[in-house]
């Protein structure tokens, strides 16, 4: 009997493992040359303000790996191929309506600190997710 029990435990525990496995890679399938946010204010309320994050890569990506979403404040948005090796992502909050226009809230909460985020990808047509921590912050841009 308690060799069921100790085999059903340690098979649970594997099982388990195996599954948090999948949700963090200690790191991207390719070299960041740097991850940068930058806080902007359009300078009137109707223009709004936000936050934008820049990603770039030693090289061109791989046609295997896509850079889909990033998540950071409890909100998501996706990232947009700005040349081969950079991609940029814009959270856009417009004061007037008090909603995000180019994010939404997040589908997922990861608990991160202010200057953390999780990078969505895929690789091979399978989702994994990188943390990046200590984001270089770009001063902020006060639009008048």
């Amino acid at each position: 009997m308690k060799k069921t029990v100790s085999l059903f435990i340690i098979i649970i525990n594997l099982l388990s493992c195996n599954a948090s496995k999948d949700l963090f890679y200690a790191a991207m399938p390719q070299e960041i040359k740097s991850i940068t946010f930058e806080n902007w204010n359009g300078g009137r309320m109707e223009s709004g303000s936000g936050t934008v994050f820049i990603i770039e890569f030693e090289k061109p990506l791989r046609s295997n790996v896509r850079i889909e979403k990033i998540y950071y404040k409890n909100l998501e948005t996706e990232f947009v191929q700005v040349n081969e090796t950079k991609f940029k992502a814009n959270f856009h909050h417009n004061t007037i309506f008090q909603e995000f226009q180019t994010s939404a809230i997040a589908t997922k909460n990861f608990n991160l600190n202010d200057n953390e985020a999780i990078i969505e990808y895929q690789k091979n047509n399978k989702t994994y997710f990188y943390k990046c921590s200590n984001i270089k912050e770009i001063p902020m841009i006060m639009y008048e």
